[in-house]
């Protein structure tokens, strides 16, 4: 990124160096069966969140929402282009996308390449949908918001990035699964909700986020949003915990990477959350006596809530139904 000039502006530099996304990378695969592959993600992990702060966290584009839709199609191009020319009006970010891309088609498969494309565009469609509620008109329910928090946190894409680091990729018929499925979009949201329940100190109370969601669906008071969120997020982990449970047994070499990688990178996600100055709101040059109070967590060995039922939102709800059947449904369409 640096010799493309895209470390150059020190508000750039700034966000890189507080999102600490080395130490995220490192969390989330602690064990990379390709190092070269798990580089070259980090590199493009970095461009991600810078993505996601220029287009859609900070001050829209000249342009405005519009502006954002353009911006953001003009990245999916270049990621989707494998012979895509740069010219000498292409900023710096696109100079280092076309790298990161360029390395990955050589380190990669084109089918790990063209997933990880696709995820990327769904977080750039969950971010706009995200944005279009925010200035929409009326409150967003329960289910709405998890659908658009399914999407717009990137839980898809992460997913796919710690795919791409194992040494065997995994098959269609894998991915497609109901129950597999269903177990990495579970995944994905308890990812979604410790995010807000970390990033919630420093955000606005018109921040896309699940307790404000939840004191103007149900009328409570901040405190009783927030333990009323992490019983959500409890409840999806459980049902995570048991789809993977019933998955590794008898499952191929590349799922089983995958499942356990993913135990690894819901508890490093949440280290990454607690300590980067993106999420704790301080500055990575902050002093003791900034008056930005560290946030601080601690583990629990039981869930705050002990209901194992179906959470009530049709968006995710049918996940329940793939427990009991998991194992069996997967070997099935392996064979």
């Amino acid at each position: 990124m640096t010799s493309h000039g895209l470390c150059g502006d020190p508000t750039t530099l700034a966000r890189i160096r507080e999102a600490e996304v080395h130490r995220l990378m490192g969390w989330l695969v602690p064990r990379p069966e390709n190092e070269d592959v798990f580089r070259t993600l980090t590199c493009f992990a970095h461009l991600v969140l810078l993505a996601e702060d220029l287009l859609f966290d900070g001050s829209p584009s000249a342009g405005g929402f519009s502006g954002i839709i353009e911006q953001a199609g003009r990245v999916m191009r270049v990621m989707e282009s494998p012979g895509y020319r740069v010219t000498g009006a292409d900023d710096p970010y696109t100079l280092a996308l076309v790298d990161v891309m360029n390395r990955l088609r050589k380190e990669s498969t084109p089918g790990r390449v063209g997933r990880l494309t696709h995820e990327m565009r769904r977080c750039f469609a969950g971010a706009v949908r995200g944005i279009n509620a925010l200035h929409g008109l009326g409150a967003l329910t329960e289910d709405q918001y998890m659908s658009i928090r399914l999407d717009d946190v990137a839980g898809h894409l992460t997913i796919v990035l710690i795919e791409m680091c194992g040494a065997e990729p995994l098959t269609d018929d894998a991915w497609q699964s109901p129950a597999v499925l269903a177990c990495l979009e579970s995944a994905g949201m308890v990812g979604a909700l410790d995010n807000d329940l970390f990033s919630y100190r420093k955000e606005s109370v018109h921040d896309l986020n699940l307790i404000n969601v939840l004191q103007v669906t149900r009328g409570l008071c901040v405190q009783d949003a927030v333990e009323e969120t992490m019983k959500v997020r409890d409840r999806v982990m459980r049902l995570f915990l048991r789809l993977r449970e019933e998955l590794l047994v008898g499952a191929p070499v590349p799922l089983r990477y995958v499942l356990g990688q993913l135990g690894q990178a819901l508890r490093g996600h949440v280290e990454w959350g607690l300590t980067a100055p993106r999420h704790t709101g301080a500055s990575s040059s902050a002093t003791a006596g900034s008056g930005v109070a560290a946030l601080s967590g601690c583990w629990s060995d039981r869930p705050s809530s002990d209901d194992a039922d179906p959470l009530p939102y049709p968006s995710i709800s049918w996940w329940w139904d793939q427990t009991g059947q998991a194992s069996g449904g997967l070997r099935t369409e392996q064979q």
